[in-house]
């Protein structure tokens, strides 16, 4: 190939930057959070300057190739120009090459000046060689090709969002204004009404259902209780609201097709005051801006906005207001029987409320408690076997559950000194597993290949600016190299991550051993062994045959302390 003449600098420097953002083997690396004067120590999140750099190590951690060096932090500055204090020592560092790797939270720390940001992340970072990573939006510059339309994906995001709150805002205002002129009804048409045929912004009794409405509330003024009111329907195959509206059409949603009444249904639909007649705004409130993107209910009637005398009422305001006093009355009996059997709870505490689950229907199991004359233990039922929806478990002893669990977790303390014998002998770093053998060899011959790729890149860069290579050769065989150097440093981090991981496991820092070691004096099982060693309890029954599955936490950590001893032991444990 004929010698060409040396490239100006100009042309040399036009392809310098691709060259500067290659990969490397070890990143410095350092986190930046940012909050706003106005969050006062915590964002609209409520996540503080500590949580987001936990976030960011934690992120740091789980990636051994990424080197913290050091931590900016800005707190009480605002995002919407990059003149802050840390910022700016942070781009002086990154300038000086000390920082090679930059991990945030989420771009909004990073900065609310998009066309700032851009800059920084398209022209800047690359030119410099330095590592872009945003936590949250799962965004790394290493792993895109550095185009402004990867790099700009997530600010467009970010922007979207903000977009989507401020339209939200404006019409919600927009339908606040037309509900106080009477020109708007809830988008929710409450049980025993329907638009109105006649009159626009109106409901009219649905004949379908007002009788329902009008003798619910009957029955309730005549004392019947909530739940045997919603049995009652139930019994007489009257559809719940639910039902009716995925019978109808109006839903999809195959859930609402089992839906059933239940005391809670009752209870909402005498606490309703569109039934009086009114137009009632509010209960089921849904607006973006305020972080409440779908329909949720307001228990605070004060927040309720009401017009009265809207449309034709179902009962009269002397058996609204009875069944309201009703209701008061049994919440204040309520709270009197919770504080009478205050002891008997202290003593009978669940120990598995937020672990038991039901294993046919997915259900988390509800505990129940006996009276102090009856059992001194209670049970944990599955809650859609009362409602005919789950034809599984109907209870479990939580005594019965306490002894599973506890010859499940001492099996495992049995296992714990055979295991700390083997982390004994690999903390000598002469002695390895066949699996941390293969991972360091592989990493050796991987560093090889990967100077040898880097010295024939530096080449193919000096024939190009010495004229040898023209920029369209050029161009074709570093595509080469760079899919080629790609490939082993991706494979190579990897190993790093897996290496790390091992090195982790197979030492005192194994999280199962730390666990193991912390409780095994403990005598009896209480909530903190629990929730420091059980992911999940899950509860099967066909008939009369019972199966109880006991998931534990770092089953990944066991299994790599188990394997390794059975290959240094022999034999095969646990």
């Amino acid at each position: 190939m004929a010698r060409r003449a040396r490239r100006t600098y100009a042309e040399a420097k036009a392809v310098k930057t691709a060259v500067t953002n290659e990969p490397i083997l070890e990143w410095q690396t350092a986190i930046y959070a940012r909050l706003s004067i106005e969050n006062s120590g915590k964002d609209d999140k409520g996540e503080s300057i500590e949580g987001q750099i936990e976030i960011c190590k934690d992120y740091i951690e789980e990636h051994p190739y990424l080197h913290l060096r050091e931590v900016y932090c800005d707190n009480g500055w605002t995002g919407t120009n990059t003149n802050r204090p840390e910022f700016q020592r942070l781009l002086n560092d990154i300038n000086e090459g000390k920082i090679k790797a930059l991990v945030i939270k989420d771009f909004s720390r990073f900065s609310r000046d998009y066309i700032e940001a851009g800059n920084l992340l398209e022209n800047v970072f690359p030119f410099m060689g330095v590592r872009f990573i945003s936590v949250a939006d799962n965004y790394d510059s290493f792993d895109t090709d550095g185009s402004a339309e990867s790099l700009l994906i997530p600010l467009k995001n970010l922007i979207n969002s903000y977009y989507s709150k401020d339209i939200s805002k404006k019409v919600s205002t927009a339908i606040h204004t037309k509900q106080l002129a009477g020109e708007h009804i809830p988008s929710m048409i409450p049980y025993g009404y329907q638009k109105s045929t006649i009159q626009e912004y109106r409901f009219e009794p649905d004949p379908e259902t007002c009788m329902n409405v009008t003798r619910i509330f009957q029955m309730r003024f005549d004392g019947v209780p909530l739940n045997h009111i919603a049995n009652k329907f139930n019994e007489e195959g009257i559809p719940s609201p639910g039902k009716l509206r995925y019978l109808r059409g109006m839903t999809s949603d195959k859930r609402y097709a089992t839906s059933v009444w239940s005391a809670q249904l009752v209870k909402q639909i005498l606490k309703n005051p569109t039934y009086l007649g009114h137009l009632v705004f509010g209960r089921m409130p849904t607006a973006l801006y305020l972080g409440k993107p779908n329909y949720q209910y307001e228990p605070d009637e004060s927040k309720w906005r009401i017009l009265e005398n809207m449309h034709e009422p179902l009962v009269t305001q002397e058996i609204f207001d009875k069944a309201k006093e009703m209701e008061l009355a049994g919440r204040k009996a309520w709270e009197e029987k919770l504080k009478k059997g205050e002891a008997n709870r202290k003593k009978n505490q669940p120990l598995f409320l937020y672990l038991a689950y039901c294993g046919e229907c997915g259900s988390k199991m509800r505990y129940h408690r006996y009276r102090p004359d009856q059992k001194p233990s209670g049970t944990y039922e599955c809650p859609n076997y009362k409602y005919k929806k789950c034809g599984g478990t109907h209870s479990i002893a939580q005594d019965t559950l306490k002894e599973i669990v506890g010859n499940v977790l001492n099996t495992q303390l049995e296992l714990f000194c055979d295991y700390k014998k083997v982390v004994e002998l690999l903390e000598n770093p002469t002695v390895m597993t066949a699996q941390q053998m293969e991972c360091k060899d592989e990493m050796k011959s991987l560093e090889v290949k990967i100077r040898s790729k880097q010295g024939k890149r530096e080449r193919l860069y000096e024939d190009f600016t010495d004229g040898i290579l023209s920029a369209e050769d050029y161009q074709i065989m570093k595509q080469k190299f760079d899919e080629e150097y790609q490939t082993l440093t991706t494979r190579y981090n990897a190993l790093q991550v897996m290496q790390h991981k091992l090195k982790k496991s197979l030492s005192s820092e194994n999280n199962w051993l730390l666990h193991m070691q912390k409780f095994q004096n403990k005598q009896e099982i209480n909530e903190e062994i629990l929730n420091a060693l059980v992911d999940k309890i899950v509860v099967f029954q066909d008939g009369k045959k019972r199966k109880v599955e006991v998931v534990l936490k770092y089953r990944e950590d066991f299994q790599l302390l188990k394997s390794a001893y059975e290959e240094m032991m022999g034999g095969e444990q646990g």
